[in-house]
């Protein structure tokens, strides 16, 4: 697992401003801190660092040759079943790392090489010969690549940092900032910065080293267009996961270096413990921890502990506090490269980097929410008409909170599109109250013309003949798993050299679970209910069946005590002009005084004054006002 980033010069650059990229790629050293290699040829510049994992020899360093010394890639993932390919495409291999093979399928097949790769990677593979260069990213998003462009340069990397501090200055895009308000991040290939796009997941842009034109664009899988609904029966359905997730999990413990297992006592990492144990070659270790701010006064250590016994793990149980969360929060919004309010990036940081001090090779249970109905949300549309009448008695409620739940629930339940349900469902705010209302007016006029639920409208066109579960599931399977989670999970891990891997996600295990048709997952309103049924027998039933006792990170108490004081300090000093100082610190106060909960509203705010301090020198409108 690793970090790459590279420049081509579509006019002529001088010489300094390829070395001031190769310092500003310093900024990502923690992805990669085994080895750093670079490569200039003509207008081209690759630089990769290395966190060696497979094949810990120096022969598999990057940027990595082709045997004909055609093709050079920067590469950073894990490709699981390399040993198999290599076989099937009678490559005889030098090194034993599946960088290796990644290069020799891609030169040999192109394009039809890529749906054979089952893992977690991006890359770049510069064609020496044909003055190309092709930039793709893995089926599901799970590691980042971000590409940013204008009439000058053509520039990619691993992080958005190495860019942002290489340009002299960048504008802010609105719809990047109207959806992070809403949701916490942006939705898609979009970010806040103009001119900088994320790669979206399974697709391939091919473009010419000459002068940096995009030749092609090609996306080589889908859930759309590759997943088909099948016919199995329920114990049919059951048997399958339970192959494809022991497989999954199986093939996901290749590596040079030894392995652990983030360990929370739920079901999803239950099970990768189970399967981990019993094909794992030696004993494995877990890692459970327990956090101060657990402010429900439960958690999962028992049940961790349980699972460890059962399947004779080295147990490894972690304490984390928030003594230095400012430190932390600081750290971790700098490090998301775009402000990014998903606040349990805060403990997963916590924990690998307490694994990191022996690990550099986690397995946690990312994904199996967005596969087998682990949401709330997918039970209440499959009773959708029942949901809707309920919630529309919310007048009658007298419980205050409750009320104002099931006010929103309404809200959502009553909107006249399938996009619109999907888009307010998943964003914590309503148009009644506008998370626009703490910038100055001129920005807001600005924000209400962008369209911020372009990414779920275009969505729900893409399944528009699913029903209103399975439509759910595959949308939140294109824009929560690759923007929200999966985001959260590399950054939060990678900056401590953690690779994180997420077996739940392995290609057919994810071809299958997509394949499922909703009234199988969907069932005794049960959340997943399949994947249980899977597990029975392997894991304990009060495990599978009894209460999940998890923690929400207390973002509300923080904002009242640990940052509160940095909350109020940071809108005070404020010295951009998107926010409405005294607006922010307004909210600050009524949600210090328990007036209300503003903890959600005043994170994003905190997060992307935060942000904009860091670039407060470079940032800039379309006004050409700095901030």
């Amino acid at each position: 697992m690793c970090g790459f980033a590279g420049l081509i010069a579509k006019t002529s650059l001088e010489k300094e401003q390829f070395t001031k990229f190769i310092k500003s790629s310093e900024l990502m050293n923690h992805r990669g801190p085994d080895y750093r290699g670079i490569f200039q040829e003509d207008n081209v510049l690759l630089i990769h660092y290395r966190l060696s994992i497979l094949d810990l020899d120096k022969r598999s360093n990057q940027p990595f040759y082709s045997k004909s010394k055609n093709n050079i890639c920067v590469y950073n993932g894990e490709i699981y079943n390399y040993k198999e390919i290599a076989n099937k495409n009678q490559i005889e291999t030098i090194t034993t790392s599946d960088t290796e093979v990644m290069i020799e399928t891609f030169e040999k097949n192109s394009f039809n090489a890529i749906k054979n790769w089952n893992g977690i990677f991006a890359t770049a593979i510069y064609d020496r010969q044909k003055k190309q260069i092709h930039i793709l990213r893995d089926r599901l998003g799970i590691k980042p690549l971000y590409i940013y462009e204008n009439e000058d340069v053509l520039l990619f990397a691993s992080e958005a940092k190495v860019i942002l501090d290489w340009l002299e200055s960048f504008e802010i895009n609105y719809k990047g900032l109207s959806q992070y308000m809403w949701f916490g991040n942006t939705t898609g290939e979009q970010t806040m910065i103009e001119n900088l796009i994320k790669l979206k997941p399974g697709t391939v842009n091919t473009y010419s080293t000459v002068d940096g034109a995009c030749l092609n664009k090609k996306e080589y899988w889908s859930i759309k267009n590759d997943v088909k609904e099948n016919n199995l029966s329920e114990a049919e359905t059951i048997d399958e996961i339970k192959i494809r997730l022991e497989a999954a999990v199986s093939r996901q413990l290749i590596s040079d270096v030894p392995i652990g297992v983030l360990l929370s006592g739920g079901i999803d990492s239950s099970s990768m413990v189970a399967f981990a144990s019993k094909n794992y070659s030696s004993k494995i270790d877990t890692y459970t921890v327990s956090y101060d701010f657990n402010t429900n006064g439960k958690d999962e250590l028992q049940n961790a502990k349980l699972i460890a016994q059962k399947f004779n793990t080295n147990h490894h149980e972690l304490v984390v506090t928030s003594n230095n969360v400012k430190e932390i929060f600081c750290n971790l919004v700098f490090q998301y490269d775009e402000p990014f309010a998903e606040a349990a990036s805060i403990p997963l940081y916590q924990i690998s980097k307490l694994c990191a001090q022996d690990k550099k090779v986690i397995l946690q249970g990312d994904g199996g929410d967005e596969l087998f109905a682990g949401y709330r949300r997918y039970n209440v549309l499959n009773s959708f008409n029942f949901w809707k009448f309920t919630s529309n008695l919310y007048p009658l409620i007298p419980k205050k909170e409750w009320k104002e739940r099931m006010r929103r629930m309404a809200f959502i339940l009553n909107q006249n599109t399938d996009a619109s349900i999907m888009a307010y469902y998943m964003s914590q705010d309503v148009p009644y109250k506008s998370p626009y209302q703490i910038f100055n007016k001129e920005i807001q006029v600005k924000l209400e013309n962008q369209a911020w639920d372009e990414d779920y409208i275009k969505q729900a066109d893409n399944f528009v003949n699913e029903d209103k579960v399975q439509k759910m599931l595959k949308t939140d399977g294109n824009i929560l798993l690759p923007h929200t989670y999966l985001e959260k999970v590399d950054k939060a891990t990678m900056i401590n050299s953690i690779e994180a891997r997420v077996p739940m996600l392995d290609n057919d295990l994810v071809d299958f679970a997509f394949s499922i048709p909703s009234r199988l997952k969907v069932k005794n309103n049960e959340k997943k209910y399949l994947l249980k049924k899977a597990l029975e027998g392997i894991i304990p039933n009060q495990i599978l069946y009894g209460p999940k006792n998890g923690f929400n990170t207390p973002i509300s108490s923080w904002l009242k005590s640990d940052l509160y004081d940095f909350a109020k300090e940071s809108f005070e000093n404020n010295q951009n002009i998107l926010l409405d100082k005294n607006k922010c610190l307004a909210i600050l106060e009524a949600h210090k005084k328990n007036e209300k909960d503003y903890s959600f509203l005043l994170w994003k705010i905190l997060v992307l004054n935060t942000w904009l301090s860091f670039y407060k020198n470079k940032f800039k409108l379309k006004s050409s006002i700095i901030l």
